[in-house]
C-alpha cells in the first residue's frame, strides 16, 4: 500500500524536568517517516510549550490527543505519564499505535508496535515488539559519523537540560585534579542549567565549549572518553565507539545501565534520589573513575570496539520499515 501523505501524531514532551531525550529520539523517528512520505506532527502539553516547535499541536488535556488520533493514520507515544490503563484507552482510539518504552514497568497494555532498545519481554498484547539495540533511535548525523582514530578529548555532556547542574562541578573538579584543559571539551544543550557559568569557567581555563549544537556528532567523534548523562546520549556514544562514565540522573535509566554495564564499555555512578547536599561524594567518585579510565588504554580500546558493535545508527529506518511492513 502507498504511504505518501499518511498522518502521524507523536505524543512526546520535553522540559527541564522531563529532559530532551523523548523529543530527540522521536524527532529521529519523524525524520525517517518523513523520508517515506508520511506527514508527522508533535502533540505537546501546554506546560511544555516553551520546548515545543511552531508546528506542534498544543493540548490542555490528554482527551484532546485521544480525539486527534482518530483522524490520524498512526500514533506514536513516548510519554511516561501514560500507564497501562491510559495506553489501553489510547489504543481504543487508534489501533495503529507505536509505544516507546524503556523500563517495562507500566503493566500490561496493547499496542500494534512497541519499541525498546533493551532486551525486555512484553505481553502477547503487543503485536510486533521491536526489541534490541538495533532499534535505538539516533539522528541522521550518526548514520555517517565516524570516530576520529586520533581522538584525544574527554567529553563532558550531561544531557539537554543538565537537570542536576552537574557540568559545572565536574569541570571544576577536573581542573582541580590537574587535568589538561586542551584535552577537555564541554557540550551543553540550548536549555541547560548554569550554562553561562560553565561557559565562563571554560573560557577562563581555555576549555573548548559548545552549546546548542545541531550536529553533536562533530564533537563526539573526537572523544577518547566521555562523562555523560545516561539517557539517549548512551546510544549516540556507543554508535561512535566512545567509552563512557555515566551519571545516572533518572529512574528510567536503570534498566539501560543494568544491561550495558556488564558489557564493560561503560561505568556509572548514581545521582538520582540525591539532594543537592549529597552530590559532592558521587561527583568526586565520578571524576576519579574518569581519570582512572583515561589512563587505561587497553580498557579504552576494548570498550570502544564493544560499543561500536551495539549500535549502527540505522535504528529509525528499521523501525519505519517494520511499521510499513505490518501496517
Amino acid at each position: 500500500m502507498g504511504f505518501i501523505g499518511m498522518r502521524v501524531l507523536v505524543r512526546a514532551d520535553a522540559s527541564v524536568q522531563i529532559g530532551m531525550g523523548h523529543r530527540v529520539r522521536c524527532q529521529a523517528l519523524v525524520s525517517a517517516f518523513e523520508k517515506q512520505g508520511w506527514q508527522c506532527q508533535f502533540v505537546v502539553q501546554r506546560q511544555c510549550e516553551a520546548f515545543a516547535n511552531e508546528a506542534d499541536r498544543i493540548i490542555d488535556h490528554e482527551s484532546a490527543f485521544f480525539a486527534m488520533v482518530e483522524q490520524a493514520d498512526l500514533a506514536i507515544l513516548d510519554h511516561y505519564a501514560y500507564q497501562a490503563q491510559d495506553i489501553t484507552e489510547l489504543y481504543q482510539h487508534q489501533p495503529n499505535l507505536l509505544v516507546l518504552d524503556d523500563m517495562n514497568d507500566r503493566g500490561v497494555f496493547p499496542a500494534k508496535w512497541l519499541l525498546n532498545p533493551l532486551q525486555e519481554v512484553y505481553s502477547a498484547q503487543i503485536q510486533w515488539p521491536l526489541i534490541g539495540s538495533q532499534y535505538a533511535l539516533l539522528r541522521d548525523e550518526f548514520c555517517h559519523a565516524v570516530k576520529n582514530p586520533f581522538a584525544d578529548k574527554l567529553l563532558i555532556t550531561m544531557g539537554g537540560t543538565d537537570l542536576l547542574g552537574l557540568t559545572l562541578p565536574i569541570v571544576a573538579r577536573l581542573m582541580a585534579a590537574g587535568f589538561g584543559a586542551h584535552n577537555l571539551v564541554v557540550l551543553m544543550g540550548a536549555n541547560a542549567k548554569q550554562a553561562k557559568q560553565v561557559a565562563q569557567l571554560c573560557e577562563y581555563h581555555g576549555i573548548a565549549f559548545h552549546q546548542g549544537l545541531s550536529a553533536v556528532s562533530t564533537v563526539m567523534k573526537d572523544a577518547k572518553l566521555a562523562i555523560s548523562a545516561a539517557g539517549s546520549t548512551l546510544y549516540e556514544l556507543a554508535c561512535l565507539g566512545v567509552p563512557a562514565i555515566f551519571a545516572q540522573i533518572a529512574d528510567n535509566q536503570t534498566r539501560s545501565l543494568e544491561q550495558h554495564l556488564p558489557l564493560n564499555w561503560c561505568r556509572s555512578i548514581r545521582f538520582d534520589h540525591l539532594s543537592t547536599a549529597q552530590l559532592s561524594t558521587p561527583l568526586s567518585q565520578l571524576v576519579a573513575m574518569a581519570l582512572d579510565a583515561w589512563e587505561s588504554p587497553d580498557w579504552l580500546k576494548q570498550a570502544s570496539k564493544t560499543a561500536q558493535h551495539l549500535v549502527d545508527g540505522q535504528g529509525a529506518e528499521r523501525v519505519v520499515a517494520e511499521v510499513m511492513r505490518h501496517y
